[in-house]
């Protein structure tokens, strides 16, 4: 049973994602930390009032210090800086890359046998330091990105097709940034093909506004990016791992020979259970699409050097 989980980063994904904790997950305690230890404590307590509304018996800690992180059963990092207009994914990665480093090594210490969600952006690239830092198994270092994709790909077909989410099923893998990939292969509207129901030029369309969405947001908020659609998607990941729903997710994992790809983080389809990601599934692509996700090994040592 999962009784605590902690949040590193108590900024707008961070305080929105511990909402929906509280929200719809029962826990005994739930931390949220801040290199900010008056925002942690700040939201904490304002999360703590709305136990007559959601009627949770749970402890809520805003704090600065590490050793109210220990014996988490799940860490949530979700630190780091965000994009500005302007920026890519990629632009971040240096100075992510630190924090991710510095946060991961008192992971470590305070949490060795926690399941980790990475959030903090480029987040295939950061789950992969988290990973090298902490040196946990594969399965408990887990990134959210493909499936905040797939919501955002559903969305953008629900506006074209006006056919209620419910209908239509999807799957982007690859990496959470322009290089992602919407998957047209396995998208079916009821089990329909959706290359049979809509044109293939306006499906080209759709495809690249869903890997341009999070830009175009960025562009709007200036100085913030997107974190209404991103804490629900962490929420569903975290979600997952705690009722043990064996649920299949696109998720950033680190790969050891499967597509054909080994040391990098990619998203994959996975199976998410209490375990953290229970196995990746090895699904049939494209040859288009079976292209594009060989790409990525290249990308990733490019970006990483």
């Amino acid at each position: 049973m999962v009784k605590k989980i902690s949040i590193i980063g108590a900024g707008n994904v961070g305080s929105n994602l511990a909402f929906h904790i509280l929200s719809k997950l029962d826990l005994k305690e739930l931390v949220l930390l801040d290199i900010s230890g008056d925002l942690a404590k700040g939201i904490a307590l304002d999360l703590e009032d709305t136990r007559a509304f959601l009627n949770f018996s749970c402890e809520i800690i805003g704090t600065h210090n590490w050793q109210n992180v220990k014996d988490s059963d799940i860490v949530i990092i979700a630190c780091g800086r965000a994009r500005k207009e302007g920026q890519t994914r990629y632009d971040l990665l240096k100075d992510n890359i630190k924090i991710a480093r510095d946060v991961s090594l008192k992971i470590k210490k305070v949490a060795p046998f926690s399941i980790v969600v990475v959030i903090t952006n480029p987040v295939d690239f950061i789950t992969y330091v988290v990973k090298k830092t902490l040196r946990f198994e594969r399965e408990r270092v887990i990134g959210m990105g493909g499936i905040l994709d797939q919501a955002r790909f559903i969305n953008l077909l629900y506006k074209e097709m006006k056919i209620h989410t419910s209908c239509i099923d999807t799957l982007v893998v690859g990496f959470h940034s322009k290089d992602m990939i919407p998957l047209l292969s396995k998208t079916k509207i009821k089990n329909i093909d959706v290359e049979n129901l809509m044109d293939k030029e306006k499906l080209k369309i759709l495809r690249e506004k869903t890997k341009e969405r999070g830009a175009q947001i960025v562009q709007f908020l200036k100085t913030r990016s997107a974190y209404f659609a991103p804490s629900l998607s962490a929420f569903r990941l975290i979600e997952a791992i705690v009722k043990d729903k064996k649920e299949i997710l696109p998720v950033s994992v680190y790969v050891e020979g499967e597509y054909g790809l080994r040391d990098i983080c990619i998203g994959l389809p996975c199976i998410i259970g209490r375990r953290g990601i229970v196995d990746i599934l090895e699904i049939e692509l494209s040859k288009e699409e079976k292209e594009e996700l060989l790409k990525a090994e290249k990308i990733f040592k490019e970006c990483m050097t």
